[in-house]
């Protein structure tokens, strides 16, 4: 755009159209920048200035996944059998993380942390800390500011790879002072140490109010049985009319459970309401007072009325004293019996003195050939059992629906083809009644083998319902853990006849093979 010197008065312009539209463009942007500016100003909102029942619900959706995550790390891993002992240390270092990390952050969010009663209900205190006296105030501030709300506790060590630790007595004993003040306001207690003797009495915890008797489930665990407990401390209690039968489960050492045997009539009516009971950790000793007779347990243990669970963890009893001639074995009415880590005489013993008849029966690293004779569970499991144990023999007079077998190398294409012998040297079949299977860290057989005794078992099912044998298909298999490579021709036969069928298996050579839940041939990682 031009401008000429016109005479005075009178003035022109000239122009073209590539200066009107330059005009034109130039007015439609100034008029935006003025929208922009006459807009408000929107201020700057950060985390910190949520409101408060924002922030809340926040700080309950943490608090529960990190209670799932702490508690369940299984369901965060590609491996949950190895998760838990290989990152005990770690996972302790989150348990504590909360509520305190939170409430560091800020003076605001921590008033919201203190006013919530509910994130101080799971203290945990260890006893292997470098000053002990500072898990003692911290579970101090968690009895206070839980309020009314009932506690879980539990007392554990932060590294379990010690031979022996002298200190861990002390610290034990400093902490039961506070939680035996307090004892009405723990649901759950739970220790964990490396030593038996380490462990506070059990008639520490007999003492609660009749009104106000809370704790319902109490473990006194440890990993290995190093003489009598060194608590010292007089127990408080009330008359056995006033004892409340609170406790629903129970795991003890077996160094407790010889004193409550001792008193079986009072300890009867505080477990009167008794579900679940785990009974551990007890090595022979040459002195008397140090054995637990299995008369006398099993005595103890027909007193418990409600009981379902029994769980037997490495426990040497003493078996020279039998019952009276003409004395009926001792009733356990238990659904599950749980039988781990015991030696020849006491397996044999324990099924020769009492009436067993449970629904579920699981043995690990047990003597199986010591059986006076064969349980018959619905449903039974067998784990770690060592290669001189002969599995055929106790399969061939087992006779129920749900069979796990569980790092066992006994376990071959010729315990397989028991289940589905056409022609038994017996005048009945192995496990006819068998419908489920379960095989974890079995190396030792095939898929060819696996495939074989289904595709028999299928036919003789079939087939001898006409002849009036009562003979059953094993519909469901699921094999995981260590195992062989399944070959696609045996994965799609399977895949096809099987209700359901699961196959995911590691090989020592770092290898694995998989079948996907929609497909008929595996795939096999090198």
């Amino acid at each position: 755009m031009a401008l000429r010197k016109l005479p005075p008065g009178e003035l022109r312009l000239s122009y073209s159209e590539n200066d009107v539209e330059d005009v034109r463009n130039e007015v439609l942007s100034l008029s935006k920048l003025s929208i922009v500016a006459d807009l408000p100003r929107r201020a700057t909102t950060t985390v910190h200035d949520l409101p408060v029942e924002l922030l809340e619900i926040i700080f309950k959706i943490a608090h529960n996944d990190w209670l799932m995550f702490t508690l369940h790390p299984e369901a965060y891993s590609a491996q949950p059998t190895s998760l838990r002992a290989r990152s005990w240390k770690g996972l302790m270092r989150i348990f504590c993380q909360f509520p305190y990390t939170p409430s560091a952050v800020c003076r605001h969010w921590r008033g919201i942390i203190l006013d919530s009663p509910a994130f101080w209900t799971r203290p945990a205190v260890f006893v292997d800390g470098k000053d002990p006296l500072a898990s003692l105030s911290n579970l101090r501030a968690y009895i206070q500011r839980s309020r009314d709300l009932p506690l879980i506790l539990a007392v554990v060590r932060k590294t379990y790879n010690v031979p022996y630790d002298t200190q861990e007595a002390l610290n034990v004993s400093l902490f039961m002072d506070v939680i035996e003040c307090h004892l009405k306001r723990f649901h759950d207690i739970y220790f964990h140490l490396s030593q038996s003797s380490s462990l506070p009495l059990i008639s520490r915890f007999r003492y609660q109010p009749r009104t106000q008797a809370n704790l319902q489930r109490l473990a006194l665990h440890c990993d290995a049985d190093d003489g009598p407990n060194n608590d010292t401390a007089i127990p408080r209690f009330l008359p056995s009319t006033h004892w409340p039968p609170s406790l629903t489960a129970m795991k003890i050492d077996g160094r407790n459970f010889m004193t409550m045997c001792q008193d079986q009539y009072s300890w009867a009516i505080v477990l009167s309401r008794l579900k679940s009971l785990s009974i551990e950790r007890l090595q022979h000793t040459d002195d008397t007072q140090g054995q637990l007779s299995l008369v006398e347990t099993l005595e103890f243990l027909g007193k418990l009325p409600e009981l379902e669970v029994l769980t037997i963890r490495d426990v040497e009893f003493c078996t020279t004293l039998r019952l009276p001639p003409g004395t009926p074995p001792v009733t356990i009415d238990v659904a599950d019996l749980i039988l781990e880590d015991l030696n020849h005489a006491s397996t044999k013993a324990l099924f020769d003195l009492a009436n067993l008849n449970p629904t579920y029966v699981m043995l690990r690293n047990i003597p199986i050939d010591a059986l006076p004779y064969v349980p018959q569970p619905m449903f039974l499991e067998l784990a770690d059992i060592a290669i001189d144990q002969d599995i055929e023999d106790l399969l061939c007079f087992w006779d129920g629906e749900v069979l796990a077998i569980r790092n066992c190398d006994g376990f071959n294409d010729g315990v397989l083809s028991l289940f589905a012998d056409d022609e038994p040297l017996l005048p009945r079949f192995s496990c006819p009644s068998l419908r489920e299977l379960h095989l974890q860290d079995c190396e030792n057989f095939t898929g060819v083998g696996l495939r074989r005794m289904a595709e028999t078992r299928m036919d003789l099912a079939t087939r001898r319902v006409d002849e009036g044998f009562s003979v059953t298909d094993v519909a469901d298999i699921f094999v995981s853990g260590g195992g062989p490579v399944l070959v696609p021709e045996d994965a799609s036969w399977l895949r096809t006849n099987m209700k359901s069928f699961v196959w995911s298996t590691g090989q020592p050579s770092g290898g694995s093979c998989h079948l996907d839940p929609d497909s008929v041939v595996p795939f096999t990682v090198p």
